[in-house]
């Protein structure tokens, strides 16, 4: 089950200027295009989705803000939520100073429940780095506020047979379309995927993508428990086999982070 509690605020991003941040650290991307790289990651809580697969809790054990630093140590600063955008910017830029970073991601959760906040976050950052935001793609009013200072878009299409929530077909549809509207910003999918997913459902992902150079991961759900991969080679090479047909850049990869065990 999702890590949720029923008591989940009722959010009114439009008139925030703050925002709670469960965490900020730096670590290696585990997902999608980028896997492997060096980010710094921000980590933003509540989501408006409650999908069946998640693993994120939706805020930190003790509601504030917490900060590994240096990255890898352990060590943890606590910082009073919600944070105003200079402090996040700080933090962000303490971490980017210890290493080499590709990128920083803003994820969740979903970030942009947020977009006024990120509208101030996001500029000041993308002076000193790329910004990357992975979201449910699903909420594309909110995208078109930071998408000027967007530079990737880790965009999930949510499959219902995957979340056990409704599908989100139209909503993604739309967000697409506005993520396409920003040439600069580069955008791919992130399908999660299981043994019950099936090709109608991949048909949909079709007609959202309209872009056929769109780069395409399809990425096994993950146990919660055990942290395996449930899901025949025969049903990942009938997904793959189904998508490059449509798709010239479709890849299938798992959860990396977790093998590795890091953040």
């Amino acid at each position: 089950m999702a890590l949720h509690s029923p008591t989940d605020p009722i959010l009114t991003p439009e008139s925030l200027k703050t925002a709670p941040v469960q965490e900020v650290f730096s670590s290696i991307q585990g997902e999608g295009v980028y896997v492997g790289k060096r980010q710094v990651f921000v980590r933003f809580a509540h989501c408006h989705l409650k999908c069946a697969y998640c693993d994120t809790p939706m805020t930190s054990p003790t509601g504030q803000c917490h900060v590994e630093t240096p990255p890898g140590s352990g060590n943890i600063e606590y910082h009073n939520n919600p944070l105003p955008p200079e402090t996040l910017v700080e933090i962000i830029q303490s971490l980017l100073i210890t290493a080499k970073h590709h990128s920083v991601s803003f994820t969740g959760g979903e970030p942009l429940l947020y977009h006024q906040f990120l509208q101030r976050v996001f500029p000041e950052i993308q002076k000193r780095c790329k910004t990357y935001l992975e979201t449910s793609g699903t909420q594309a009013d909110f995208l078109e506020s930071v998408l000027p200072w967007t530079d990737i878009i880790a965009m999930d299409i949510k499959l219902p047979s995957a979340t056990g929530e409704a599908p989100q077909f139209d909503n993604h549809a739309q967000f697409y379309a506005q993520a396409q509207g920003n040439p600069a910003a580069e955008c791919f999918i992130k399908l999660v995927f299981n043994q019950h997913t099936t090709l109608a459902e991949l048909a949909e992902v079709r007609g959202i993508v309209t872009n056929r150079q769109t780069p395409i991961i399809l990425q096994p759900e993950t146990s919660l428990t055990d942290r395996t991969v449930s899901i025949l080679p025969s049903q990942v090479f009938a997904a793959e086999n189904y998508l490059t047909q449509y798709f010239d850049d479709v890849r299938v990869i798992p959860q990396t982070h977790k093998m590795l065990n890091v953040l």
